[in-house]
C-alpha cells in the first residue's frame, strides 16, 4: 500500500523563507524514514498560485500574473535540491488537471446542497485571504499578520460547515491521535464543542485570477478549497484513488491548523471521502522574537544563506535538534553552528574517523563476523544498552518526534565516545592485547553503522558518505532497531564532516 507525506501547498506570492524550508525538511525526513523502513511512500509539495493577493503582488511588480507565478514556482522547486529535499510530485494549482478537478469537486458539493449562494459579512484579512470571527481577532488585528482587518460584505457561495460539526467532533473524539502534538487537537475539539459554526465563504466575486465557479463566472473558487484539494490532485497523478487520502500525513505550520483540521475534513466528509491519517503540526521559527514571514522584511531569510554556512545536513539537523516540533524557536546562526559542531563534527564524524583509522592501521581494514562470539562483558553491555536506545529512536520517528530522536541519538554517541575513550584502543600495540582492540573497534563500528543509518533521514549526505566507507549503499539499507553484528570491511578512513567556522 502506498502512503503519502505532504508539505503545505505554499502560497506563491513571494520567495520561500526559512519557515517554508522547515516544513519541507520535516516532510522530507518523514518520507526518507518511511522509505528506509521499507514502505512505499510518495512525497508531495507544490505551490498555491491563485488569489487576489497574488494578482495584486504581480501587478505591483509590473509583471504578468502568469509569468509571476511561473517564476515563484521555479524558485520554490529550485530551493528543494539545495536542502536535499526531493519530492516525488510538485503540484501547481494552475495546472489544467487541477482546475478540472476543482470544477468537478465544486459541482458535486453544489449538487449535494453543501454549497449555496448567499451573502457574507465579516472581518477580512487580505494577507490571509480569510475571514475572522471577533473572538479570533486581537483587537482589530489579524492574529497572524498583525494587520488591521477590513469589514467586508459581499455576495458569496457558502459551505454548510455547521452541518458537519457533530460528525467532526465525534471523529476527533474517537481518533484522539489524529493531530500531533495533542494540544492542537484539543484546541480543535474545544472549538467544535463550543457550538454552531458559521457557514464558510468559499468563493470570491470579481476576482479574475482564480478558478471560475461552474455556471457562474462572476465568482472564483476560494483559494483554500483550491489549495487543499491539490493534495488529491497530486494523489491522482500517482494512479491512486481519492480514498488514498486516508494514508496521508500532512505536515503544516500551526498558523494553518484551522484550514487543515476543520475545513479540510469537513469538505472530505461532504464528499464521502476518508480523513487523513495524520496532521503533524509544527511551531514557528522567529527572528528577534518575530515570526518569519514574507510580509516582514526584517525576518526575510533565504534558507540558502544558512545551508551555505552550515551545509544542507547541518541545517536540516540543527532545525530539528534545536527545539521540539510544536514549539516556537528563535533563529541564531551561532546556536545552530554550536549544535552542529558538537553533535555531527565532534560526536559522530570524529568517532567514525578515529575508529576506522584504527581498523585500517591494525587490521588492514577488515574485522571478521566471528569476533561477535568473543566479545567481553563491557562490549556486551554496551550493545545491550545501545540496542534499547535505538529501539527508542525508531519509536520516536514513528511518533513524528524528531527532536526526541536526535536527543537519543546524541545520547548513544555520548555513550560510544565514553566507551571508546575508556578502552584507549589507540594506546595498545598490534602485538599486545590485540583482542581488546579488535573487540572495541568491532563493537563501536557495528553500532556506528546503525546509528548513522538512523541519522540518514535527517543527514542524508553525511550518512551516505559514512555508510559508503563501510561499503553500504544507503538506498539499499533498511533501517531497523536491531544491531546486527557483521563483518567490517573498509578501504579508507575519511573526514566526513568538518567543524564549521563562522565567517568562512
Amino acid at each position: 500500500m502506498t502512503s503519502f507525506v505532504t508539505t503545505p501547498i505554499f502560497y506563491a506570492n513571494g520567495d520561500p523563507h526559512l519557515g517554508h524550508a522547515y516544513s519541507g525538511i520535516i516532510a522530507d525526513i518523514f518520507h526518507r524514514f518511511r522509505q528506509l523502513t521499507g514502505q512505499k511512500n510518495v512525497f508531495i509539495t507544490g505551490t498555491d498560485e491563485h488569489g487576489l493577493k497574488i494578482a495584486s503582488t504581480a501587478q505591483s511588480a509590473g509583471t504578468d500574473v502568469t509569468k509571476f507565478v511561473d517564476t515563484k514556482a521555479a524558485v520554490f522547486s529550485g530551493l528543494w535540491p539545495e536542502l536535499d529535499i526531493h519530492p516525488d510530485i510538485f503540484i501547481r494549482t494552475t495546472q489544467q488537471e487541477h482546475k478540472d478537478h476543482i470544477s468537478a469537486v465544486w459541482q458535486q458539493l453544489f449538487e449535494n446542497n453543501d454549497i449555496y449562494l448567499g451573502k457574507y459579512s465579516g472581518q477580512y484579512c487580505v494577507a490571509c485571504e480569510q475571514f475572522y470571527s471577533p473572538r479570533e481577532l486581537e483587537g482589530n488585528l489579524c492574529p497572524v499578520h498583525r494587520r488591521e482587518v477590513e469589514t467586508v460584505e459581499e455576495e458569496t457561495y457558502l459551505f454548510r460547515l455547521e452541518k458537519y460539526r457533530q460528525r467532526l467532533l465525534e471523529y476527533y473524539l474517537t481518533h484522539p491521535e489524529l493531530i500531533t502534538p495533542k494540544h492542537f487537537q484539543d484546541s480543535i475539539v474545544s472549538l467544535l464543542q463550543e457550538g454552531p459554526l458559521e457557514d464558510l465563504s468559499v468563493s470570491r466575486i470579481n476576482n479574475a485570477w482564480g478558478i471560475k465557479v461552474p455556471n457562474n463566472n462572476e465568482h472564483t473558487v476560494y483559494v483554500w478549497i483550491d489549495a487543499l484539494f491539490s493534495y488529491i490532485t497530486a494523489i491522482q497523478q500517482t494512479g491512486n484513488a481519492n480514498q488514498s487520502i486516508s494514508q496521508t500525513v500532512h505536515v503544516l505550520g500551526k498558523d494553518i491548523l484551522k484550514f487543515h483540521a476543520l475545513y479540510w475534513p469537513a469538505f472530505l466528509l461532504a464528499l464521502e471521502l476518508p480523513l487523513p491519517e495524520k496532521l503533524v503540526v509544527h511551531g514557528w521559527w522567529t527572528i528577534n522574537g518575530q515570526k518569519i514571514s514574507k510580509s516582514n522584511p526584517e525576518t526575510t531569510v533565504n534558507p540558502n544563506t544558512f545551508s551555505h554556512q552550515l551545509s544542507s545536513d547541518g541545517l536540516r539537523y540543527a532545525l530539528v535538534r534545536q527545539k521540539p516540533l510544536f514549539r516556537d524557536g528563535n533563529v541564531a546562526i551561532e546556536e545552530l553552528t554550536e549544535v552542529v559542531n558538537a553533535d555531527l563534527a565532534n560526536n559522530l564524524a570524529n568517532l567514525v574517523k578515529r575508529n576506522n583509522t584504527l581498523i585500517l592501521k591494525y587490521f588492514d581494514g577488515q574485522l571478521e563476523e566471528t569476533i561477535k562470539h568473543t566479545l567481553d562483558d563491557d562490549c556486551e553491555q554496551l550493545l545491550a544498552s545501545c540496542q534499547n536506545e535505538l529501539e527508542r529512536v525508531i519509536h520516536s520517528y514513528k511518533e513524528y518526534d524528531l527532536y526526541q530522536a536526535t536527543l537519543i541519538l546524541k545520547q548513544i554517541l555520548d555513550q560510544l565516545n565514553t566507551f571508546f575513550h575508556q578502552r584507549t584502543p589507540w594506546l595498545i600495540s598490534k602485538g599486545r592485547d590485540s583482542q581488546h582492540v579488535r573487540n572495541t573497534c568491532f563493537v563501536v563500528g557495528n553500532i556506528l553503522r546503525q546509528v548513522v543509518l538512523s541519522y540518514a533521514p535527517i543527514t542524508p549526505r553525511l550518512s551516505g558518505s559514512v555508510l559508503a566507507e563501510f561499503g553500504i549503499d544507503i538506498s539499499e539499507g533498511l533501517l531497523r532497531s536491531s544491531i546486527e553484528l557483521s563483518a567490517i570491511n573498509i578501504s579508507q578512513s575519511n573526514s566526513h564532516f568538518a567543524r564549521i567556522q563562522l565567517g568562512n
